[in-house]
């Protein structure tokens, strides 16, 4: 639809030639828009005055002025200074728990001693089956049980002890004690013990040894033929 309006001027002018041009014009006729035009038109209009996306972030953090950066370099250097406090006391953190643990292992220590030392058998044997996680490490809490495999008046207390030296049977000074009670020992149950030990654990050498006690009836005579049994047809 189209409509004719007519227009002023939009300044006065003495040359004839301008002011028939404008006359011409005013007289064309104007149509209206098309509604998608008007659409668009509105729409770039308004996205022309609308806030950028980056504007309105640098508006939330406050950084739209020269303030709001010295804020933000401020909250950079504070992270930063922070985060090496933090480190520092994790660092303090660890070695004190490094600290902790080695005073719980010493004060599990001496209660494994004193246990293996106690009047009751019911602590020394408790003091035993403790001592056996940790005599591969602890020189004196092998000669403990070694003094409960060989003195101990209960038999319970000392087959335990016995068992729980397994792993150091190898070493000089505990298999050579332990080799010596078997050649000595008059309990079946203590001569039993330290059969298997030797069986389990033992080297060349204390099972040739303990062969040769079968063979000179030094033992039981159950325990005689379970080593031979089970060494007989070896070779050691």
């Amino acid at each position: 639809m189209s409509e004719s309006k007519t227009f002023k001027l939009p300044f006065d002018s003495d040359d004839a030639a301008e002011q028939a041009l404008w006359t011409a014009l005013a007289d064309l006729p104007h149509e209206a828009p098309a509604p998608q035009m008007r659409r668009n038109f509105y729409r770039e209009l308004d996205r022309a005055g609308a806030t950028g996306f980056a504007k309105r972030l640098r508006g939330w953090l406050g950084m739209s002025s020269n303030a709001g950066w010295l804020t933000a370099a401020a909250c950079v250097l504070l992270g930063v200074g922070v985060g090496q406090m933090l480190n520092q006391s994790e660092s303090s953190g660890t070695a004190r728990l490094a600290v902790l643990e080695q005073n719980v292992a010493l004060l599990n220590r001496e209660l494994i001693l004193d246990r293996l030392q106690d009047a009751t058998a019911g602590q020394r044997l408790r003091g035993v089956v403790d001592a056996g996680y940790v005599v591969q490490d602890d020189a004196e809490i092998a000669r403990a049980l070694l003094l409960r495999a060989t003195e101990d008046r209960v038999y319970s207390v000392r087959t335990a002890a016995i068992d729980a030296l397994g792993p150091s049977l190898n070493t000089a000074a505990v298999g050579i004690e332990l080799m010596k009670l078997l050649e000595s020992a008059e309990s079946p149950l203590v001569q039993l013990a330290l059969v298997d030990l030797v069986l389990r654990n033992g080297s060349d050498a204390q099972l040739q040894q303990l062969l040769r006690l079968a063979k000179q009836r030094a033992l039981h005579p159950d325990l005689i033929k379970h080593v031979e049994n089970s060494l007989g047809s070896e070779s050691v």
